[in-house]
């Protein structure tokens, strides 16, 4: 992602609130993502090491106390909170205010740099934000918000800080979005729907999500951030899916499941209990309760 203008070490230094172990003459215009890195680019890392592959960078937003050996071509820039820095580069990246209503379509919003494709159809009280993407032949039914700002917290004094969303939303071609979904724009990268894949009404669809070719998600599904969904899956209504994990193809979930970790093997997924009368709800409880005991 280009940032707002090209920073030299000592401008860079002053805008994150950093100190620099060296003060080259390396001019940094782009910021990207450890899984997602670009050439001379500046990253940020947020724990103490890292296994990803560094050597894209020219320079890395660290902690003070970052202590994993790197490159010396790359430019080291220590702060206090790395988040806190980030939020503060992005913030001088230039924030759109101005919205249309397009003229070929009724009541539908959109902001600045919005790029729809060909024989497209948006239905009433369709809100699309800055920079979004949209193919062709895409279908997205009333009141489906695209380019919401994604729910990117940190923490400063204990307080919750948001980290401003500078990413877009990618949809690519024959996509089609439900009444009243959400889809969040990206961090820095995408947020991206790829091409077929299907999402009924009120899915949450969080910042940073990839959902691949041929997948199909049921109603009142939530994706958290990060989440990276892979062709040809079904998801049932209601499931639950935990950010930062990864889901292959060929994978289908039941309704109601809750997907707290990767799923590596294509197949078949469920983790909701189906109903019963309260009398045995209750009964089952304390059988699942006391299993621990049976194994100890």
């Amino acid at each position: 992602m280009k940032l707002a203008k090209a920073y030299n070490s000592s401008e860079l230094c002053t805008v994150i609130d950093a100190v620099s172990e060296s003060n080259n003459n390396q001019l940094f215009d782009t910021i990207s993502t450890l899984s997602n890195p670009f050439p001379n680019s500046l990253g940020f890392i947020t724990t103490d090491t890292t296994n990803h592959d560094l050597s894209q960078f020219s320079g890395l937003i660290v902690s003070k106390n970052f202590n994993q050996s790197i490159s010396d071509k790359i430019q080291l820039f220590r702060c206090q909170n790395v988040m806190h820095s980030v939020s503060m580069l992005l913030e001088k990246i230039s924030i759109h205010s101005n919205y249309v209503s397009l003229e070929n379509f009724n009541n539908v919003t959109v902001g600045e740099n919005v790029s729809i494709g060909k024989n497209c159809t948006l239905y009433p009280g369709v809100f699309i934000n800055h920079n979004t993407i949209i193919g062709d032949n895409v279908i997205i039914h009333p009141n489906a918000v695209i380019g919401s700002d994604g729910f990117g917290l940190y923490k400063v004094n204990g307080n919750w800080k948001k980290i401003t969303h500078a990413g877009s939303v990618v949809i690519e071609d024959n996509v089609e979005i439900g009444s009243g979904t959400t889809v969040d724009r990206g961090l820095i990268d995408n947020t991206i729907l790829k091409n077929n894949c299907k999402i009924d009404n009120l899915v949450h669809i969080a910042h940073n999500v990839v959902i691949g070719n041929n997948t199909a998600i049921a109603a009142c599904t939530g994706i958290a951030g990060s989440t990276v969904i892979g062709s040809n899956c079904t998801i049932g209504g209601g499931t639950g899916i935990n950010g930062h994990i990864s889901i292959c193809d060929n994978v289908h979930v039941h309704g109601m499941s809750m997907i707290t970790k990767s799923i590596k093997s294509e197949g078949q997924y469920a983790s909701a209990m189906a109903a019963d009368s309260v009398r045995n709800w209750r009964k089952n409880q304390v059988l699942f309760r006391n299993l621990y005991k049976k194994n100890r």
